[in-house]
């Protein structure tokens, strides 16, 4: 089956400096220094400007339908519009689904399998640091998810704090109300203080249209909130910002939304 992705998926740097906060070269794009002496980068730019392909080291996420990080996927690269030295020729992905591989700008098409057997087929389009596009996707038998871009020094491969899955799981359509939402990370997560819940999922945690919530659950890699007062018919928006944070590395959660919704019975509890 088929499937483009119609609007491309851009990585605006703007928005995600707390995502790769250890990463010295991202903070470097994301402020840039006054003088060229002191960039990271001092002659990516003037390639940029030139027009001549450049390699560049990036990371990016795989998510499969239900928004779930895919792990241990084998990215193969089939073909790309400019070949320079020392490229990657294959990434594997971690157990937060993210893959980091070395690429040259332009276009690469890339075959993924999983468990040794074909997954789907993507390319991604290279303008610059600020510029990564998937630009096809096909040859998935269910949606599935290529994005969260980030460019970095070889030298320097940043470490990221992934939100793995959910319960309810992403654009599932619920016939009766869940009892409480549950999250599964990468590591575990840094928890609210005692008798500080409130506050605690009110910085990290921001649920449209607004809905109670109980008592919070701390297990490892994850936690659970109960909660009540949801509305039949309605879809929710579930956002984890940057505010959730590691418990062992300190390292601010990657944003993410999931999107459920409640067809009936929603209201009974």
């Amino acid at each position: 089956m088929k499937q483009i992705l119609h609007t491309p998926i851009i990585l605006f740097f703007s928005l995600t400096l707390s995502n790769c906060y250890f990463n010295p070269l991202v903070n470097s794009l994301l402020n840039p220094a006054e003088t060229e002496e002191n960039s990271l980068l001092p002659g990516l730019s003037l390639l940029s400007i030139s027009g001549a392909p450049y390699a560049i080291s990036l990371t990016g996420q795989i998510r499969n339908e239900n928004g779930a990080t895919v792990n241990d996927a084998l990215l193969t690269v089939t073909s790309r519009s400019n070949d320079l030295d020392g490229l990657d020729a294959s990434a594997t992905t971690d157990a937060g689904g993210r893959f980091f591989i070395r690429l040259a700008t332009g276009t690469t098409t890339f075959a993924v399998t999983q468990d040794e057997s074909p997954y789907f087929t993507f390319t991604l389009r290279v303008n610059s640091p600020t510029d990564i596009q998937v630009v096809d996707i096909r040859d998935n038998s269910f949606p599935v998810e290529v994005s969260s871009f980030f460019p970095f020094d070889p030298g320097n491969q940043p470490s990221f704090f992934e939100m793995v899955t959910s319960n309810p799981y992403h654009n599932e359509i619920r016939v009766t109300s869940p009892e409480g939402f549950e999250f599964y990370f990468t590591e575990d997560v840094f928890g609210p203080e005692p008798n500080q819940e409130a506050q605690w999922l009110s910085e990290n945690l921001t649920v449209v249209p607004s809905i109670t919530f109980g008592p919070v659950t701390n297990s490892t890699s994850s936690f659970y909130v109960e909660i009540s007062n949801l509305t039949n018919g309605a879809t929710y928006q579930i956002t984890l910002n940057s505010s959730l944070r590691s418990s062992g590395s300190g390292i601010p959660l990657t944003p993410r939304t999931i999107t459920f919704s409640c067809v009936s019975q929603c209201g009974s509890l």
